[in-house]
């Protein structure tokens, strides 16, 4: 499978007297992953869910291919994991009950004994009996990485992945990551270099802003 990702003049503008980023042309294919860059407020969060479909641009297009055939945006979901601290889990549900529920969402076959061995592979398995809302700041950051390669896609959106983990955390999430878009397309939104040293390509957003 080859995936790409086409930016063309990609713009966002608030209003007219707040530009946040102009004219972005870029390509991703499979095995790129790229770091959105740049100080806080510079409009990497706002860049990322443009490329993630969440919200539109002002001006521009993204095309959307696997093998050479584009994806409709009706069926970006498909193929798109997403993990940001923005993102809400259901924190009065259970871990399984959580599971279940986007495995039901996304159409995939989940049982019980399959959701315990995911929560195994992301070290929860041990907490599988409290609920999500007691669960620490960095458990609630593994469990959105769990719900987002439920699907297992192949194009994964990171904004501050690892906010709120441990060295633990950390290299759990390294490994599941590389692994997860080993043949597909890593975006992060960042300014920490840990995080960003996962990529190998950058978008610098200070770069498009005259």
């Amino acid at each position: 499978m080859q995936y790409s990702i086409k930016l063309e003049d990609l713009a966002k503008i608030v209003n007219e007297s707040e530009l946040i980023f102009k004219k972005i042309d870029f390509e991703m294919q499979s095995g790129d992953k790229v770091a959105l860059v740049g100080p806080n407020g510079s409009g990497k969060s706002t860049l990322l869910k443009i490329i993630a479909n969440t919200i539109k641009p002002s001006f521009g297009k993204i095309s959307y291919a696997l093998d050479g055939i584009e994806i409709k945006k009706d069926k970006l979901n498909e193929h798109f994991g997403f993990v940001s601290p923005y993102l809400n889990l259901y924190e009065d549900l259970f871990p399984v009950e959580h599971i279940e529920i986007i495995a039901k969402i996304r159409s995939v076959q989940m049982s019980k004994k399959q959701a315990v061995a995911l929560l195994e592979q992301f070290d929860l398995h041990k907490h599988q009996a409290k609920p999500i809302r007691v669960y620490s700041s960095g458990m609630k950051q593994r469990m959105k990485l769990l719900l987002a390669i439920l699907h297992n896609p192949k194009i994964l959106f990171l904004d501050e992945p690892f906010s709120n983990l441990d060295e633990v955390g950390i290299n759990l999430f390294k490994d599941i990551i590389d692994n997860q878009t080993k043949f597909g397309i890593l975006v992060i939104a960042s300014n920490d270099e840990r995080e960003i040293s996962l990529s190998n390509k950058r978008i610098n957003i200070l770069d498009f802003k005259n």
